[in-house]
């Protein structure tokens, strides 16, 4: 699957099962936004893995359990 050019956002991206697609749509060409709930330093680790695949990421916490 090519992603390049493409933006991604992974709810519980810190961690699991989040962190493994958003490592896995990076490897695919796209950028990633990850969205924690309450592991900053872990989103933070996969922002920075991301980035060391020259792809572009950000972390933002958000509880999205009632949205």
């Amino acid at each position: 699957m090519e992603l390049a050019g493409r933006a991604a956002i992974v709810t519980g991206g810190g961690r699991g099962i989040g962190r493994g697609i958003a490592l896995a749509l990076a490897e695919a060409g796209a950028d990633v936004a990850i969205n924690y709930r309450r592991d900053e330093a872990a989103a933070k680790e996969v922002v920075e893995q991301i980035e060391g695949m020259g792809r572009r990421a950000f972390s933002a916490q958000c509880d999205v359990t009632d949205a």
